[in-house]
């Protein structure tokens, strides 16, 4: 395992770079987009916020489109917007539309379920006390679900960190195309036992920044 690790440990090094470029974009414009859609979807769902059915089924259809097309399939669809956006279809940058709208369409559940959860006693004293839509949203509601959404966030970058692994069909690179090319179809298995375990490694980490991320939260 030792010479496995000095023997392509600058090539492992490129493919964990990699992997980490896609897994921080996509993450972050996850975490920038789906708290606020969540929120949205949770309110149009209630009257005594932004109640509007039409909107909430077109945006959970929407949803629900991007959750239920395979994957791969995905990938694929997305190439021409890709084409438009990046003026490539291939490569690390344009894996990371991909991943971002799969992680989106994940985590805005999320978020969207946690607010349902909330002790409806919380919005009634909100109400109760004259607070408006915003303050009820801002002072009562979010506060409530700060663990959920921290935790529910570690779930959706395991998945995406997943979801990376298949990026090699266009030249995205990362620690999943390696262990493909150079230890699955070179039968290089000593190889691609090592990329394995340094996944399961990544997502003990993932999940270790998660668990202390939410535990600091509850101390406060």
């Amino acid at each position: 395992m030792i010479n496995l690790i000095q023997k392509y440990q600058n090539e492992i090094l490129i493919s964990f770079m990699e992997t980490n470029f896609m897994l921080f974009i996509s993450m972050t414009v996850c975490l920038v987009l789906s708290i606020p859609l969540g929120i949205l979807l949770f309110s149009l769902n209630k009257e005594y916020l932004l109640k509007n059915s039409l909107i909430y089924e077109l945006l959970s259809i929407i949803l629900n489109m991007l959750r239920s097309v395979p994957f791969l399939i995905f990938i694929f669809i997305l190439i021409p917007l890709n084409r438009f956006l990046f003026g490539t279809a291939f490569g690390n940058l344009a894996a990371t539309l991909p991943l971002a709208l799969v992680s989106i369409s994940i985590y805005t559940r999320f978020v969207e379920q946690a607010l349902l959860n909330v002790s409806h006693n919380i919005v009634d004293r909100a109400i109760s006390m004259g607070a408006n839509k915003f303050q009820i949203i801002r002072y009562f509601l979010l506060p409530s679900i700060k663990i959920d959404l921290i935790l529910s966030f570690t779930s959706v970058a395991i998945s995406t960190l997943s979801y990376s692994t298949v990026m090699g069909v266009i030249g995205a690179g990362g620690l999943g195309e390696f262990a493909y090319r150079f230890g699955y179809q070179d039968y290089n298995y000593p190889l691609m036992y090592l990329l394995v375990i340094i996944f399961i490694i990544y997502v003990y980490i993932i999940q270790l920044i998660g668990y202390y991320i939410a535990n600091k939260v509850v101390k406060k």
